[in-house]
């Protein structure tokens, strides 16, 4: 159930950015709005504007990662950029009691911390559960929107067969027809 949770909420962080056209939550004022969602109440506007940049830089690394869960190659910078973004934020195991789970938190109370230590509990979750294999990014190159894959065989490659799959098979298609026509 945890990890269940922490999937879907690792799919929606990243699907807070729309790469077809560029669609971005957490560029504008909609990322206070998200912000208020994981903290409790609306963050001043200087404090956000920092929370949110960090917020889109850890967003893009764990997406590369799970682009590499469907078999695509990372871009290196942009998961660097995102381990950096961690590394600001020392984080603190707590060890949870009878009322409280286990968690982690950031030391300190300013916002991106706050936020980043949230997701990185989430990103944690997943992997200790084994099912991080099956958050992924969709395998089009003009779509990377994340997905939870739930297939039997984990084989699942785009996030919408009707559109990014049928547009990759329809490409594959013609370039295979083309390819047989030019040796005839």
């Amino acid at each position: 159930m945890i990890a269940e949770d922490a999937a879907g909420r690792l799919v929606a962080f990243i699907n807070t950015r729309h790469c077809p056209d560029e669609d971005d939550a957490l560029a504008d004022a909609r990322g206070r709005v998200w912000l208020a969602g994981i903290t409790g109440s609306e963050p001043d506007e200087r404090e956000a504007i920092s929370a949110l940049r960090d917020l889109r830089t850890l967003r893009e690394g764990i997406r590369q990662l799970a682009a590499v869960n469907n078999g695509q190659r990372p871009d290196g910078r942009i998961v660097a950029a995102a381990q950096e973004i961690l590394a600001t934020v020392p984080l603190h195991l707590q060890l949870g009691d009878e009322r409280r789970t286990p968690g982690l938190q950031a030391a300190g109370t300013d916002l991106a911390g706050h936020c980043v230590a949230a997701i990185a509990q989430d990103y944690l979750a997943l992997r200790a559960s084994g099912n991080w294999l099956r958050l992924k990014a969709c395998a089009g190159d003009d779509c990377r929107w994340a997905y939870l894959d739930t297939s039997r065989n984990r084989s699942r490659r785009w996030c919408d067969m009707t559109l990014c799959g049928n547009r990759a098979k329809n490409r594959s298609w013609r370039a295979r027809a083309h390819t047989d026509s030019a040796v005839s």
